[in-house]
Protein backbone atom coordinates (compact mmCIF):
# COMPACT_ATOMS: atom_id res chain seq x y z
CA UNK A 1 0.00 0.00 0.00
CA UNK A 2 1.36 3.31 -1.11
CA UNK A 3 2.59 5.89 1.92
CA UNK A 4 0.77 9.24 1.88
CA UNK A 5 3.37 11.86 1.43
CA UNK A 6 2.60 14.64 3.90
CA UNK A 7 4.33 17.41 2.31
CA UNK A 8 3.45 16.86 -1.25
CA UNK A 9 -0.65 16.42 -0.45
CA UNK A 10 -0.11 20.18 1.75
CA UNK A 11 1.43 21.13 -1.19
CA UNK A 12 -0.92 19.98 -3.42
CA UNK A 13 -4.10 21.05 -1.44
CA UNK A 14 -3.03 24.81 -1.07
CA UNK A 15 -2.61 24.74 -5.16
CA UNK A 16 -6.01 22.91 -5.98
CA UNK A 17 -7.12 25.62 -3.48
CA UNK A 18 -5.82 28.71 -4.95
CA UNK A 19 -6.33 27.38 -8.13
CA UNK A 20 -10.37 26.93 -8.20
CA UNK A 21 -10.50 29.73 -5.50
CA UNK A 22 -13.14 31.85 -7.09
CA UNK A 23 -14.96 28.71 -7.69
CA UNK A 24 -14.87 27.51 -3.76
CA UNK A 25 -15.80 30.46 -2.63
CA UNK A 26 -18.53 31.28 -5.64
CA UNK A 27 -20.22 27.81 -4.44
CA UNK A 28 -19.70 28.89 -0.45
CA UNK A 29 -21.61 31.94 -1.12
CA UNK A 30 -24.93 30.64 -0.73
CA UNK A 31 -24.16 28.92 2.63
CA UNK A 32 -22.38 32.20 3.83
CA UNK A 33 -24.99 34.35 3.65
CA UNK A 34 -27.45 32.12 5.17
CA UNK A 35 -25.36 31.33 8.02
CA UNK A 36 -24.79 34.96 8.92
CA UNK A 37 -28.53 35.49 8.17
CA UNK A 38 -28.83 33.10 11.10
CA UNK A 39 -26.53 34.05 13.12
CA UNK A 40 -27.10 37.23 13.55
CA UNK A 41 -30.96 37.03 13.48
CA UNK A 42 -31.02 34.35 15.86
CA UNK A 43 -28.49 35.10 17.70
CA UNK A 44 -29.89 36.86 20.71
CA UNK A 45 -32.47 34.32 21.11
CA UNK A 46 -30.03 31.36 20.87
CA UNK A 47 -28.84 32.79 23.89
CA UNK A 48 -31.49 32.19 26.17
CA UNK A 49 -32.96 29.29 24.46
CA UNK A 50 -31.30 25.35 24.40
CA UNK A 51 -33.67 24.54 21.57
CA UNK A 52 -33.15 27.50 19.38
CA UNK A 53 -28.68 26.96 20.38
CA UNK A 54 -29.61 23.26 19.12
CA UNK A 55 -31.59 24.50 16.29
CA UNK A 56 -28.82 26.85 14.53
CA UNK A 57 -26.44 24.38 15.36
CA UNK A 58 -27.90 21.86 12.79
CA UNK A 59 -28.66 24.70 10.53
CA UNK A 60 -25.11 25.42 10.57
CA UNK A 61 -24.16 22.08 9.99
CA UNK A 62 -26.35 21.51 6.90
CA UNK A 63 -24.96 24.42 5.05
CA UNK A 64 -21.28 23.34 5.85
CA UNK A 65 -21.99 19.64 4.70
CA UNK A 66 -23.51 20.74 1.55
CA UNK A 67 -20.93 23.47 0.80
CA UNK A 68 -18.33 20.12 1.83
CA UNK A 69 -20.18 18.27 -1.08
CA UNK A 70 -19.34 21.03 -3.98
CA UNK A 71 -16.04 21.65 -2.58
CA UNK A 72 -15.04 17.92 -2.61
CA UNK A 73 -16.45 17.81 -6.65
CA UNK A 74 -14.80 20.96 -7.86
CA UNK A 75 -11.19 19.91 -6.18
CA UNK A 76 -11.74 16.09 -7.20
CA UNK A 77 -13.81 16.61 -10.44
CA UNK A 78 -13.46 20.42 -11.58
CA UNK A 79 -16.07 23.57 -11.42
CA UNK A 80 -17.86 22.43 -14.26
CA UNK A 81 -19.24 19.08 -11.97
CA UNK A 82 -21.48 21.38 -9.56
CA UNK A 83 -24.21 23.78 -10.01
CA UNK A 84 -23.69 27.16 -10.51
CA UNK A 85 -24.56 27.77 -6.79
CA UNK A 86 -23.30 24.51 -5.54
CA UNK A 87 -25.32 21.68 -4.04
CA UNK A 88 -28.70 22.03 -3.26
CA UNK A 89 -29.54 19.25 -0.88
CA UNK A 90 -32.30 17.43 -3.54
CA UNK A 91 -30.36 15.11 -4.82
CA UNK A 92 -29.66 11.24 -4.20
CA UNK A 93 -25.57 12.14 -3.88
CA UNK A 94 -26.68 15.19 -1.60
CA UNK A 95 -28.27 12.97 1.04
CA UNK A 96 -25.95 10.10 0.77
CA UNK A 97 -23.20 12.41 1.83
CA UNK A 98 -25.27 14.10 4.30
CA UNK A 99 -26.13 10.18 5.90
CA UNK A 100 -22.49 9.27 5.85
CA UNK A 101 -21.78 12.57 7.70
CA UNK A 102 -24.38 12.22 9.97
CA UNK A 103 -22.73 8.34 10.24
CA UNK A 104 -19.17 9.88 11.24
CA UNK A 105 -20.66 12.56 13.47
CA UNK A 106 -22.38 9.50 15.57
CA UNK A 107 -19.27 7.74 15.26
CA UNK A 108 -16.89 10.13 16.64
CA UNK A 109 -19.23 10.88 19.53
CA UNK A 110 -19.73 7.47 20.50
CA UNK A 111 -16.00 7.12 20.63
CA UNK A 112 -15.08 10.09 22.52
CA UNK A 113 -17.25 9.09 25.41
CA UNK A 114 -15.00 6.21 26.89
CA UNK A 115 -11.90 8.65 27.39
CA UNK A 116 -13.81 11.46 28.52
CA UNK A 117 -15.11 9.89 31.87
CA UNK A 118 -11.52 8.00 31.99
CA UNK A 119 -10.07 11.03 31.90
CA UNK A 120 -12.35 13.80 32.98
CA UNK A 121 -13.79 12.35 36.22
CA UNK A 122 -11.02 11.67 38.29
CA UNK A 123 -9.40 14.99 36.67
CA UNK A 124 -12.67 16.70 38.53
CA UNK A 125 -12.71 14.74 41.43
CA UNK A 126 -9.01 14.25 42.35
CA UNK A 127 -7.35 17.54 40.82
CA UNK A 128 -9.69 19.90 39.68
CA UNK A 129 -7.09 22.43 40.14
CA UNK A 130 -5.12 21.00 37.18
CA UNK A 131 -7.81 21.67 34.28
CA UNK A 132 -10.49 23.76 34.93
CA UNK A 133 -13.44 23.30 32.87
CA UNK A 134 -13.27 25.77 29.91
CA UNK A 135 -9.36 26.22 30.42
CA UNK A 136 -6.63 25.87 28.03
CA UNK A 137 -5.51 23.48 29.29
CA UNK A 138 -8.50 21.26 29.73
CA UNK A 139 -9.09 22.12 26.04
CA UNK A 140 -5.77 20.11 25.64
CA UNK A 141 -6.48 17.44 27.63
CA UNK A 142 -9.61 17.31 25.80
CA UNK A 143 -7.75 16.75 22.42
CA UNK A 144 -5.58 14.64 23.78
CA UNK A 145 -8.13 12.08 24.71
CA UNK A 146 -9.78 12.84 21.63
CA UNK A 147 -7.12 11.20 19.62
CA UNK A 148 -7.94 7.21 19.27
CA UNK A 149 -11.66 8.56 18.12
CA UNK A 150 -9.83 11.10 15.77
CA UNK A 151 -7.83 8.63 14.89
CA UNK A 152 -10.63 6.10 13.47
CA UNK A 153 -12.28 8.66 12.14
CA UNK A 154 -9.78 9.88 10.19
CA UNK A 155 -9.65 6.72 8.35
CA UNK A 156 -13.17 6.35 7.31
CA UNK A 157 -13.72 10.24 6.71
CA UNK A 158 -12.48 9.20 3.12
CA UNK A 159 -16.03 7.87 2.52
CA UNK A 160 -17.38 11.66 2.04
CA UNK A 161 -15.73 12.54 -0.74
CA UNK A 162 -16.25 8.88 -1.91
CA UNK A 163 -20.05 9.78 -1.85
CA UNK A 164 -19.86 13.05 -3.49
CA UNK A 165 -18.05 11.55 -6.64
CA UNK A 166 -21.00 9.06 -6.82
CA UNK A 167 -18.53 6.40 -5.79
CA UNK A 168 -19.54 5.59 -2.23
CA UNK A 169 -17.26 3.33 -0.04
CA UNK A 170 -18.42 0.69 2.33
CA UNK A 171 -17.14 1.36 6.03
CA UNK A 172 -14.84 -1.94 5.67
CA UNK A 173 -13.74 -0.78 2.22
CA UNK A 174 -12.50 2.51 3.50
CA UNK A 175 -10.89 1.06 5.94
CA UNK A 176 -9.02 -1.63 4.08
CA UNK A 177 -8.25 1.55 1.29
CA UNK A 178 -6.31 3.66 4.32
CA UNK A 179 -4.20 0.72 5.31
CA UNK A 180 -0.78 1.51 6.48
CA UNK A 181 -1.88 5.04 6.49
CA UNK A 182 -3.37 5.93 9.67
CA UNK A 183 -1.57 8.24 11.38
CA UNK A 184 -1.26 9.93 8.37
CA UNK A 185 -4.67 10.90 7.68
CA UNK A 186 -4.77 11.58 11.47
CA UNK A 187 -1.97 14.37 11.09
CA UNK A 188 -3.48 15.42 7.30
CA UNK A 189 -7.48 14.96 7.95
CA UNK A 190 -7.59 14.87 12.14
CA UNK A 191 -5.23 17.21 13.50
CA UNK A 192 -5.07 19.52 10.54
CA UNK A 193 -8.42 21.46 11.73
CA UNK A 194 -7.27 21.99 14.99
CA UNK A 195 -3.94 23.84 13.63
CA UNK A 196 -6.27 26.02 11.12
CA UNK A 197 -8.75 26.15 14.08
CA UNK A 198 -5.44 27.65 16.76
CA UNK A 199 -4.61 29.75 13.58
CA UNK A 200 -8.34 31.10 13.27
CA UNK A 201 -8.39 31.73 17.30
CA UNK A 202 -5.21 33.54 17.37
CA UNK A 203 -5.80 35.95 14.40
CA UNK A 204 -9.41 36.32 15.73
CA UNK A 205 -8.45 37.12 19.47
CA UNK A 206 -7.16 40.98 18.48
CA UNK A 207 -10.62 42.06 17.91
CA UNK A 208 -12.25 43.61 21.56
CA UNK A 209 -15.85 44.16 19.90
CA UNK A 210 -17.98 41.03 20.58
CA UNK A 211 -19.39 41.51 17.26
CA UNK A 212 -16.46 42.02 15.09
CA UNK A 213 -14.85 38.76 16.94
CA UNK A 214 -17.75 36.70 15.52
CA UNK A 215 -17.76 38.10 12.50
CA UNK A 216 -13.97 37.84 11.95
CA UNK A 217 -14.14 33.94 13.25
CA UNK A 218 -17.27 32.86 10.99
CA UNK A 219 -15.45 34.24 7.79
CA UNK A 220 -12.23 32.65 8.47
CA UNK A 221 -14.22 29.78 9.10
CA UNK A 222 -15.52 30.02 5.78
CA UNK A 223 -12.13 30.69 4.04
CA UNK A 224 -10.27 27.56 5.22
CA UNK A 225 -12.95 25.22 4.88
CA UNK A 226 -12.45 24.36 1.40
CA UNK A 227 -8.56 23.49 2.09
CA UNK A 228 -9.20 21.13 4.75
CA UNK A 229 -11.68 19.58 2.36
CA UNK A 230 -8.81 19.88 -0.40
CA UNK A 231 -6.83 18.12 2.17
CA UNK A 232 -9.26 15.18 2.68
CA UNK A 233 -10.06 15.36 -1.24
CA UNK A 234 -6.26 14.82 -2.25
CA UNK A 235 -5.95 11.50 0.23
CA UNK A 236 -8.97 10.20 -1.02
CA UNK A 237 -7.65 10.72 -4.70
CA UNK A 238 -4.71 9.19 -4.30
CA UNK A 239 -5.76 6.07 -2.05
CA UNK A 240 -8.06 5.40 -4.98
CA UNK A 241 -5.86 5.49 -7.69
CA UNK A 242 -3.28 3.43 -5.59
CA UNK A 243 -6.05 0.32 -5.56
CA UNK A 244 -7.27 1.35 -8.98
Amino acid sequence: MERLPLALLIQQALQRYRQHFPDLMRVLALPMLAHAVILFAWYPITQQDRVMVFLSGLAHALLMTLAAISCHRIILLGPESVPRLGASGTTSRDWRFIATAIALFIMVNLLLQPPAFAVFIPLALFAPEFAPPGSDMAMAVARLAALPAVYVVSRYAICLPAAAVDRPLAPKQAWQLTRGNGWRLLLLVGISPWVLHFMQRSFTSVFSANVDYVVAENLLFWLLLPLEIALLSLCYQRLSKAVA
